[in-house]
């Protein structure tokens, strides 16, 4: 299939990845001159009616999702009864691969990892779409180390089904949750168990069940606990492992009730437990020496000759011994001064400020025992006035310590950009790049005899014109040419009169008449010379025998 060309506009280069449903491409859009990854169904899929409609269906849906964690849908069509999708190419590895390199991952770095997973769930369950299939090779990293998740064209909607084929579930089994594989609804909580068996692995390295075949992996998510995750590395914190396991309870209704709430668990986990890194360990600059304590090497050579020399090398040694062991002990007892002091200072929930002038949010936060940052952040915001406060950072309600830094941020006011070019671009594609700029889209669909059906060929207002978020863009989609009257074929002959109407994008359907004199030629015509036709439409032809 590699050097295959869909829809005139999308070229396959290599094949990528494979999976039970489909292959996956690197390809180009010519169109655009840029790379594209193309997701081509197997043929087993193909020959399902009803999955080939849901799979149109929710590949639309899916298109519609705009977020900087979730792969872009551009396109999706079908071509010889060949289903494809076209997506965003994502140049790095997926989660999978980074695992087997890494073994196990920090606990910051699995905890960061999650959190963008999360996002991209948040935003697609707000949407009514499940991914359905959450696991480390639908994770993609980009060069920037962002967290891309993909394959949500193959997701449906809330009140849908598992999908199989023959006796296989679709979805990888390691990560599948009891209800799907009792073959039962798939919602909300069952993308967020497949995240808890994905951040298990993160942090122990392997996954929490395997068996001799997928059915005996299915039934272990149905029937057995998984073994806590510090049981297998007692580095783990412990609310990171209490994270898992609500995560992965075995009844939905136990779980997270959704993303935005494990996503609040994690950042708690994150600022209490979670290690940012590990100290590196001091060189000793003093040798120990079991006999005689610490030795203090550039002054041993010689000392007996010289009792000056003896009495302050005496002198050094212990002031070095006191440097090395009664110094530490002082820092020590500081440090506990402090996080004593740290530890039993009175919490303050931190008060809302929006839409306050930054001069009264200050003095607000004063009040509680709460330090504003002097650094003050702007931000776009299109509902707060110029110099009003948009939020803080940590957020309204959050319970913290006093004397807690407070991050502010200060409206500047809506933000102006510049209308995008959208001439060329598909109708599926133009809706993401406008919902990603928060602009509404309203289409005319209009004929145009130069640009391919689908196909934007005008926008108003036209490209780099300065809007505000949240305003409308009419974008003309092309429905293909129009209806036009059709030629007075009688009298041409067979093979001129069918290369005229092939030419024209109509489809002649031919009979025979006995004729004397006009053998081969057009007798009759329907529709008749002058009428309307449409790009498409059937012409009747009799032909002279």
């Amino acid at each position: 299939m590699v050097g295959k060309i869909f829809a005139e506009r999308y070229e396959l280069i290599e094949k990528i990845a494979e999976g039970g449903m489909a292959r996956v491409f690197r390809g180009r859009d010519l169109l655009l001159k840029r790379t594209v990854a193309v997701k081509v169904l197997k043929d087993q899929m193909t020959g399902d009616a009803a999955f080939i409609r849901r799979f149109e269906r929710e590949a639309q849906s899916a298109a519609a999702l705009s977020h900087p964690h979730i792969v872009n849908i551009y396109d999706v069509g079908e071509e010889e009864g060949i289903y494809f999708m076209v997506m965003e190419y994502v140049d790095g590895n997926n989660l999978k691969e980074y695992i087997r390199e890494k073994g196990p991952l920090s606990a910051h770095e699995a905890v960061r990892i999650t959190r963008q997973i999360a996002e991209a769930l948040e935003k697609a369950h707000a949407a009514g779409v499940v991914h359905r299939d959450i696991k480390p090779q639908n994770i993609l990293f980009s060069r920037e180390g962002k967290v891309k998740v993909t394959d949500f064209g193959i997701a449906i909607g809330g009140d849908g089904v598992t999908v199989t084929v023959g006796d296989e579930i679709i979805g990888s089994v390691q990560y599948i949750s009891p209800e799907q594989a009792r073959g039962g609804v798939a919602g909300k909580q069952s993308d967020l168990y497949s995240l808890g068996i994905v951040l298990y692995e993160m942090v122990t390295g392997k996954v929490p069940f395997t068996g001799e075949n997928p059915v005996a992996v299915a039934m272990k998510h149905i029937q057995e606990q998984i073994v806590p995750p510090r049981r297998l590395l007692d580095s783990i914190p412990e609310a990171l492992e209490q994270i898992i396991l609500k995560a992965v309870e075995k009844d939905s209704a136990e779980r997270y009730s959704s993303a935005r709430e494990l996503l609040e668990d994690l950042f708690y986990a994150e600022e209490k437990e979670v290690p940012r890194m590990t100290p590196a360990r001091s060189s000793n600059i003093i040798d120990n020496d079991e006999d005689d304590g610490y030795i203090l090497r550039p002054f041993q050579a010689g000392l007996s000759k010289n009792s000056n020399a003896v009495a302050s090398w005496k002198k050094r040694r212990w002031f070095r011994i006191l440097v090395v062991i009664v110094l530490p002990i002082l820092i020590l007892v500081g440090l506990g001064l402090l996080v004593n002091s740290y530890i039993f200072l009175p919490e303050v929930a931190v008060p809302e400020v929006r839409n306050l002038s930054q001069s009264d949010a200050a003095q607000i936060l004063r009040e509680v025992g709460l330090v504003p940052n002097t650094e003050i952040l702007y931000v776009y915001d299109d509902d707060i006035a110029v110099g009003n406060m948009v939020k803080t950072d940590p957020p309204e309600g959050w319970v913290v310590r006093e004397n807690r830094i407070i991050d502010l941020f200060v409206s500047k006011g809506p933000e102006f950009i510049a209308t995008p070019d959208l001439y060329g671009r598909t109708e599926l594609e133009t809706q993401v790049i406008l919902r990603d700029l928060e602009l509404i889209m309203s289409v005319v669909r209009d004929y145009n005899e130069e640009i391919p059906e689908g196909i934007v060929f005008r926008q108003v207002p036209g490209e780099s014109f300065r809007i505000s978020r949240g305003e409308e863009v009419v974008v003309y989609v092309s429905e293909g040419r129009g209806p036009f009257e059709i030629a007075d074929l009688v009298g041409y002959s067979e093979e001129g009169a069918i290369a005229y109407l092939e030419e024209n994008d109509l489809r002649p359907r031919v009979r025979y008449q006995f004729s004397v004199g006009s053998s081969g030629h057009v007798l009759e015509q329907m529709p008749e010379s002058g009428e309307e036709v449409l790009p498409g439409q059937s012409v009747d032809l009799i032909i002279g025998d």
